[in-house]
């Protein structure tokens, strides 16, 4: 049976490009590998809007260990912000073993500064950048929601590394107090996962105990670099997480309004780190109502 239908196109047609390399770093067995960038886009080669698109960058979490192979692992959960007409970037940076602190927040603000200097080519918006993350991701994200500067690269230096808004999932914001809490944990038994301090992942980004390099870990701190230059945040955090202490999100909110700055930060009753309550429609029309006031 022949039918013809005429649908209504309230929806966009997604497309994503992978392989993109951004950047050529060394890592630390002597070799210089491709760092990637992936993107969801409603630009294909079966579009005809050539309209400029914000963009929203995503950095992927996994204890500093999955910028690599899953870089672009929750794309799929992030459909709906390209839906909404935002292009999402899933960027790759080096993790620990490859490099140690501030070799991840310098990849992350390069592969900013690389797509505001190839913006025209996939059709983003250079003035309405966000960035968004959870967990090291979310660590990543408030250090480059911070917009200082301080871990810029002279790499595409003709573009800043500025962006307009973040999104931060469970987020770690203060070395210093994370790693306290770990080692208290270990002491009264509490610990669930590593039991040597020099092993946890807060030492292995840093490339030692951070009380041993203080000055280091205050500087990979975000909560440590607030300041008027900082762009609205958006955070969310369980406070039932048993791998980022909800304290890290508390430490942040207090800082931010101390600077007089009341962020909206959601506290998700019952919820675990990376649980199934951050990917219900709720949240997400939480953070698509953020992006649209701030992007």
């Amino acid at each position: 049976m022949k039918t013809i239908i005429q649908p209504e196109k309230n929806k966009r047609h997604i497309f994503l490009r992978q392989g993109i390399v951004y950047s050529k770093q060394p890592v630390k067995d002597g070799t210089v590998r491709d760092l990637h960038l992936s993107l969801l886009t409603p630009v294909g080669h079966r579009t005809k809007d050539a309209n400029a698109n914000p963009c929203v960058v995503w950095v992927c979490g996994g204890g500093w260990r999955g910028g690599r192979e899953r870089h672009a692992e929750m794309l799929p959960e992030l459909n709906y912000v390209a839906e909404a007409g935002y292009i999402v970037a899933a960027v790759e940076y080096r993790v620990i073993g490859e490099a140690v602190f501030p070799a991840q927040i310098n990849d992350v603000l390069t592969a900013i500064r690389y797509l505001k200097r190839h913006a025209e080519e996939y059709h983003i918006d250079p003035e309405r950048i966000g960035i968004m993350g959870s967990s090291a991701g979310g660590h990543l994200t408030l250090l480059a929601a911070n917009n200082d500067g301080q871990f810029d690269t002279a790499e595409y230096s003709e573009v800043d590394s500025m962006v307009r808004c973040a999104v931060d999932f469970y987020g770690i914001a203060d070395i210093e107090r994370i790693f306290a809490f770990n080692v208290n944990a270990l002491k009264n038994g509490t610990a669930r996962r590593v039991q040597d301090p020099s092993q946890f992942g807060e030492s292995l980004l840093l490339g030692d105990l951070p009380v041993n390099i203080p000055e280091t870990a205050r500087k990979a701190g975000p909560v440590n670099g607030i300041s008027e230059k900082t762009c609205p945040v958006l955070v969310m955090h369980g406070d039932d997480d048993h791998v980022v202490n909800i304290e890290q999100s508390e430490l942040y909110y207090e800082a931010m309004k101390n600077m007089g700055r009341d962020i909206p930060y959601y506290v998700l009753h019952g919820a675990d780190h990376g649980s199934d309550e951050f990917f219900q429609g709720e949240v997400q029309d939480i953070v698509l109502a953020f992006l649209q006031e701030n992007l």
